[in-house]
């Protein structure tokens, strides 16, 4: 295992502000693969068809590189000291501040460029929630943490509040152990779910989620989904969850909540203007559900 290429990567991604850095081999993922597919012929991926359209090299990340060897696992803080006041519409924590797409992209370049000139011939491919990579099982398999019975990862320090991004390299690098399982026979996840999205331990119905009620779909949300408060993305199943009680906060200022629509009434954020609203929401994970799935969604609130 190439032990020193392996450490000055661990550093290099430490200083871009990762908590946490994991590798694993790259190879075919064909139990996640076979998974996956029977997921989708279920029709648990709802109408998010990128999914579906993708989950062929989703199983084997040679298919979008080549001439991949490892993967870099990397996770990233974004929960805050803020707290949600229970009479108010809620935004999911990490779309409170800017868009992390923006943000972690912009360190992933960093820590590639980095990495690239660490040795003559690396190559690197990276990606933060928009390729078509399992992310969550490389995380596992990686050592960052498990997948809980949400389907979140879940580090056993940290919890469940951080994003997850993934670097393809051409180099062996000195694997880490994928991480334990330690839900145990906890499934207060699932119990707290208002919708039944959790169906099973370890297997969520997008149809059923509040999160892809809210971001994804586009068009009514159906009678019987109750949104519990909620009008972009939930976080029931990470608030409840027992790892995530010991409140680790990321010192990165751009995911603290905006003031101007933070923990505001139903009424001041049914009053905004399309105008308002793209300006208050520009740059931020929220502009994803438009103006009408923003007013839709106050709407589904009011009236339940």
């Amino acid at each position: 295992m190439n032990t020193d290429l392996s450490s000055e990567i661990r550093k290099i991604c430490r200083e871009e502000g990762f908590f946490k850095t994991g590798f694993s081999k790259i190879e075919e993922l064909k139990k996640e693969s076979d998974y996956l597919n029977q997921w989708i012929c279920e029709g648990r991926n709802a109408d998010m068809n990128w999914i579906s359209n993708t989950a062929g090299k989703r199983g084997n990340p040679r298919l979008i590189m080549d001439d991949a060897v490892s993967m870099i696992s990397l996770a990233y803080l974004y929960d805050t000291p803020c707290e949600h006041k229970d009479d108010k519409p809620k935004i999911s924590r990490y779309a409170w501040g800017k868009d992390y797409h923006k943000i972690l992209k912009k360190k992933l370049k960093s820590a590639c460029a980095k990495i690239e000139a660490l040795e003559p011939g690396i190559k690197t491919r990276a990606y933060v929630d928009d390729g078509p990579v399992l992310e969550k099982s490389w995380a596992v398999k990686s050592g960052i943490g498990w997948q809980g019975k949400h389907t979140n990862i879940i580090e056993p320090e940290y919890g469940s509040f951080f994003f997850i991004c993934e670097i393809l390299v051409n180099k062996e690098l000195d694997y880490d152990r994928p991480a334990d399982d330690l839900c145990g026979s906890c499934s207060i996840c699932a119990s707290a779910c208002p919708t039944g999205a959790i169906y099973e331990p370890y297997k969520l119905d997008a149809n059923l989620c509040i999160s892809y009620q809210t971001i994804e779909n586009r068009n009514e949300i159906p009678s019987h989904i109750n949104t519990d408060g909620w009008i972009f993305g939930c976080d029931i199943c990470q608030d409840v969850c027992p790892y995530n009680k010991k409140k680790f906060f990321t010192e990165d200022n751009l995911f603290l909540p905006n003031p101007l629509h933070f923990n505001k009434s139903k009424e001041e954020l049914s009053s905004f203007t399309e105008e308002q609203f793209n300006n208050i929401f520009s740059g931020t994970p929220v502009k994803r559900t438009k103006f009408t799935g923003w007013k839709r969604n106050l709407s589904k609130t009011i009236n339940n």
